[in-house]
């Protein structure tokens, strides 16, 4: 069974936040064992753990806090914590959002390998996952099954050309999550560009930040085969690691994103607590 780990130091990034267009530090410390991931946005003073409990589906993201305040794109960033095994670590933002950065888990990667990670002796037993549970809109949805080793598994159909069917799939225990998902970077259509400009919420974005997808060519090479279905196995990842520990489930995602992603976690907490019997029984 996986041991609770934090950072062996605290490491630190500056970035372009794409929403914002301001210059945003990110710094993550060392965290006690048992204590969680944490953000603390320090420019308000404002803190919330990186939990389901605080967070919510903004614009194309995930987000912790409230509409009101929070802190934006925290998924990439969380990725990366649940490929690597970090359960214990305070995170400090200085603004309303996580830096993009080249759209990927792959700083992340590279930042928390930077600081080393330290391995209790506690362990970080998995959420079980018991009984099929399913969350769908229409012809999108999340399936997590009962098994034995975790496998992840990403079914993509876009109407643009360039995009199109994809499929990937990813197994954590024979797979590296380095190589394998942490540098799928996020994809946009050149349209679905113009329409977030016009809501104002991309002042910082730019190519760097992800693969635009023109309507006869790409911004960039994927780099990885399957990419834009990988990307969303990486956000599937994050989000699920809203629960505060690692998963053991077999998970099929069709057309998915982060409402339905947000709602499997949800719906395997009610399960959980649904299972456990109740103080008069």
């Amino acid at each position: 069974m996986a041991r609770r780990r934090t950072l062996a130091q605290a490491v630190s990034l500056r970035g372009q936040g794409v929403r914002s267009g301001q210059q945003i530090e990110v710094r993550i410390e060392p965290a006690p064992c048992g204590e969680g991931l944490r953000l603390t946005r320090r420019d308000s003073g404002e803190g919330w753990p990186l939990h389901l409990s605080a967070a919510f589906v903004g614009s194309g993201c995930t987000a912790v806090g409230t509409p009101q305040s929070h802190v934006a794109y925290v998924e990439h960033l969380l990725a990366a914590c649940a490929g690597l095994g970090l359960s214990d670590a305070h995170v400090l933002v200085d603004g309303p959002e996580i830096p993009l950065l080249d759209g990927s888990a792959w700083p992340w990667v590279e930042l928390l390998g930077e600081a080393g990670l330290e391995e209790s002796e506690v362990e970080n037993p998995p959420l079980v996952v018991a009984e099929p549970v399913i969350v769908q809109d229409g012809l999108a949805f999340v399936l997590a099954l009962p098994a034995e080793e975790v496998v992840l598994t990403y079914i993509l159909d876009h109407p643009h050309p360039l995009i199109g069917r994809q499929w990937a799939e990813f197994r954590p225990a024979e797979e590296d999550f380095a190589t394998a998902l942490a540098p799928a970077r996020t994809f946009i259509t050149e349209a679905e560009v113009r329409a977030a400009q016009a809501q104002g919420l991309l002042r910082g974005g730019s190519e760097a930040n992800a693969i635009v997808i023109y309507e006869d060519r790409l911004s960039a090479e994927p780099g990885l085969p399957a990419a834009f279905a990988r990307h969303k196995l990486l956000d599937l990842s994050g989000d699920l690691y809203l629960l505060g520990r690692p998963l053991q489930a077999a998970l099929t995602a069709c057309q998915s994103g982060h409402r339905l992603n947000h709602a499997l976690a949800r719906a395997l907490l009610a399960s959980q607590s649904l299972e456990k019997p109740s103080a008069k029984e």
